[in-house]
C-alpha cells in the first residue's frame, strides 16, 4: 500500500511559527453578501494566516484559498491589542468566532498562547464568543489555565467530529483522536459549558451511512444538543488532495466513489473548476440533509446545515444556526456592552424587527455587516469610505 503524508498524526511535519503584525482591523463578518447568505452576522478574529494550521487536513478549505499561507504559521501578533481597541470603542458586537482560517487551539504553543489572550480581553469586555477545534486537550487546557472561563455566561464549544475513528487516517490524521475529541465533549457538557459538535465534512462515499449514525449516536450521549453538517465544496486544490489521501489510504478502493459523488472528472481536475466546486447536486444534498436532520432529531439534538441548503431544511424554531443561548449581540449602553436576546442571525429571527433592540436597523439589511456600523472602523476608515477587513 502507498503511504502518503497525512497517513499517520507522527509523519506530520511541524509548521515553523512566525509572528508579525495584522495590517489593518482585527473584527470582521463572514463575506457573503445578499441574496442568498445564510450565515448569521458574525466577528470574525482571525489570529493567523489562513491555513497556518499543524493538523493539515487534506480537505481544509482555508488551506486551499489561492492566499493560503500553509507552510508556516503565521500569527498576528498585535492582534489581542487590537481587539482590545476595538472593543473598547464598539458600538455593537455580534459574537466572535475565534478563528475561522485555523484551529486556534492545535498544539502549538504560540498559537494557543495567542488564543489565550484574545480570550482573556473577550472576557473583560463581557462579550460572546466561540470556539472550534479539533484538538481534544486544547479545551481541558485553556479552562485549566483560565478557571474562570467554565463559568463565563457567554461562550460556546464545538469540536469537529467528521469521521469514525478508522478512517480518521484520510481526514483529519494529525488531528486528536476521535475518542478523545468525544471524551472532551462529554467532559465539557458535564461541567455545564454550552458545547455543539460538527461532523462537516461529512465526505458521502468515504464515511458510510450507518458510520455518520455511529457518530450521532456517540456525539448524543456525549452531552451535546446541536449538531451542525455538510457534505462541503472544494475547488481543485482541495479536492486532489482529499483524493490522494484517500488513495495512500487503506480506503483506496473508495477514492473513485468519492469523486464520482462530487463530480470530480478527470476532465475537471485537469482543466481546473472555472470557479465551480466540486460538490453533491442539489437532489443529493436535500436527500442527504433530510436523512441527517431526522437521525439527529430522533436522538434529542437539532440539527442544521452549513451554508449548502436553505433554513427550511434546518430544524424548526431555531434562532441561531448554531442554536446557541450562550450567543448575544452586545450593544454600548452606559458605556458598557450588554447582551441583547438575539445572536445576530437577523435573516432567521428578529425580536423586533419594525423596532429592533439593538438600535440598528442596518443589521437587518446590511451584509457583511460593515466595520462602521459596529463602530470599531478606524477614523480614516469610518468617515467616507467604510468597509470591512480584508485578510490576505
Amino acid at each position: 500500500m502507498r503511504r502518503n503524508h497525512w497517513l499517520l498524526a507522527e509523519d506530520m511535519p511541524s509548521l515553523p511559527v512566525e509572528s508579525r503584525n495584522l495590517a489593518g482591523g482585527v473584527i470582521h463578518d463572514f463575506p457573503y453578501r445578499l441574496p442568498g447568505r445564510k450565515c448569521p452576522h458574525a466577528g470574525l478574529i482571525s489570529l493567523a494566516d489562513a491555513g497556518g494550521c499543524a493538523f493539515c487536513c487534506p480537505m481544509c478549505y482555508a488551506r486551499a484559498y489561492p492566499w493560503s499561507v500553509s507552510d508556516r504559521i503565521a500569527l498576528h501578533a498585535d492582534a489581542p491589542q487590537k481587539l482590545e481597541r476595538e472593543l473598547s470603542r464598539a458600538r455593537i458586537v455580534p459574537p466572535l468566532h475565534l478563528s475561522q482560517v485555523i484551529d486556534c487551539l492545535q498544539p502549538a504553543p504560540e498559537v494557543r498562547a495567542l488564543t489565550k489572550a484574545a480570550v482573556a480581553v473577550i472576557m473583560r469586555h463581557r462579550v460572546s464568543f466561540s470556539i472550534l477545534t479539533k484538538s481534544a486537550d486544547g479545551p481541558r487546557e485553556l479552562i485549566r489555565d483560565m478557571p474562570d472561563l467554565a463559568d463565563y455566561p457567554f461562550w460556546r464549544l464545538a469540536l469537529t467530529i467528521e469521521a469514525p475513528p478508522h478512517k480518521q487516517s484520510v481526514t483529519s490524521p494529525g488531528a486528536s483522536a476521535i475518542q478523545e475529541r468525544l471524551d472532551t465533549l462529554a467532559q465539557m457538557a458535564s461541567r455545564g459549558i454550552a458545547v455543539g459538535a460538527r461532523t462537516d465534512p461529512f465526505i458521502v462515499g468515504l464515511v458510510e451511512p450507518e458510520e455518520q449514525l455511529w457518530l450521532l449516536d456517540q456525539i448524543a450521549q456525549a452531552g451535546a444538543k446541536h449538531v451542525i453538517s455538510a457534505a462541503g465544496f472544494f475547488n481543485r486544490l482541495s479536492m486532489n488532495r482529499l483524493l490522494e489521501a484517500i488513495r495512500g489510504s487503506r480506503w483506496s478502493h473508495l477514492a473513485e466513489r468519492v469523486a464520482a459523488a462530487y463530480g470530480a472528472t478527470p476532465e475537471r481536475l485537469a482543466r481546473g473548476d472555472r470557479g465551480r466546486p466540486f460538490r453533491l447536486t442539489q437532489a443529493q444534498l436535500v436527500a442527504l440533509h433530510r436523512w441527517l436532520r431526522a437521525e439527529a432529531e430522533a436522538r434529542g439534538m437539532t440539527y442544521s446545515v452549513c451554508l449548502e441548503l436553505p433554513r427550511a431544511h434546518d430544524s424548526p424554531g431555531l434562532k441561531h444556526c448554531e442554536a446557541s443561548s450562550r450567543e448575544h449581540v452586545h450593544v454600548r449602553r452606559d458605556g458598557r456592552l450588554e447582551p441583547l436576546p438575539c445572536a445576530g442571525d437577523c435573516l432567521r429571527y428578529c425580536p423586533d424587527p419594525d423596532d429592533p433592540p439593538c438600535g440598528e436597523p442596518r443589521m437587518l439589511s446590511e451584509y457583511p455587516l460593515r466595520r462602521s456600523t459596529m463602530g470599531i472602523a478606524s477614523p480614516r476608515r469610518a468617515s467616507g469610505q467604510p468597509g470591512l477587513f480584508r485578510q490576505g
